[in-house]
């Protein structure tokens, strides 16, 4: 049975780490950090590493055109 680890990565260094482990397979990215997603797996093919699977989340914007994040949720919430 294939077990789920997920990470939460907060800068391009944690990025760049996990992206080198061959155990995973799979990269979950904004429309924001896609580039740089990309920038990775042509880091991993050069090292002789699959490509991680990217899944690209898109940007959701609030009524005055403003994009949603987390950070912007819980500044309203304070």
């Amino acid at each position: 049975m294939k077990r789920v680890n997920i990470v939460e990565i907060t800068n391009w260094a944690d990025m760049d780490k996990y992206a080198q482990d061959p155990e995973y397979e799979g990269l979950i990215v904004s429309q924001e950090t896609y580039e740089n997603a990309l920038k990775l797996n042509e880091n991993r093919e050069q090292k002789g590493l699959n490509p991680l699977i990217l899944i690209v989340i898109p940007l959701i914007k609030d009524e005055e055109h403003n994009r949603i994040s987390s950070t912007s949720i819980r500044a309203k919430l304070q």
